[in-house]
């Protein structure tokens, strides 16, 4: 079994907290929880726009299978930080700083961490932020778990 593999194997035995944690600390790592906390609720228009691009909820699943979801997709992409953010959320509370964002902000926060910043010589500022393809379906997996936590499975 590749560690790959066994990375994936731990993050699906997490329990829903654990998952939370350990999603919390990957963010905090990568720099991200600010930006995670100024985004807000989510709403409605989120939904649609899933909808939109054809992802289809899957059974109602939660924090932690959102949770699980958004950490195995990093861990798939290759981010290292994965696994000792999971190391890290087993470990005591009293280690752990609990954050009061949203899984639904933080997973979507994940989602948007590849960004091109660009000024052209004018002086004019441009963001791109780029996805990966619906085909990889570790994201599959984690968008159809976030629209599933967005309308609760329905």
């Amino acid at each position: 079994m590749s560690q790959r593999d066994e990375l994936v194997r731990e993050i699906r035995a997490l329990s829903d907290a654990e998952a939370a944690r350990a999603l919390t600390v990957l963010m905090e790592d990568r720099g991200l929880l600010h930006s995670a906390g100024e985004l807000g609720p989510l709403d409605g228009q989120l939904v649609d726009a899933l909808e939109a691009a054809g992802v289809e909820p899957a059974a109602a699943g939660g924090d932690g299978e959102l949770a699980r979801a958004a950490l195995e997709y990093a861990a798939l992409r290759g981010d290292g930080v994965v696994g000792e953010a999971v190391e890290y959320a087993r470990s005591p509370m009293e280690r752990f700083d609990p954050v009061s964002v949203s899984v639904g902000v933080l997973a979507v926060t994940l989602l948007q961490t590849e960004v091109v910043v660009k000024r052209d010589p004018r002086g004019r500022w441009s963001v791109t932020v780029h996805k990966r393809a619906l085909k990889d379906a570790a994201l599959g997996r984690l968008l159809t778990a976030l629209l599933s936590h967005l309308t609760d499975g329905k």
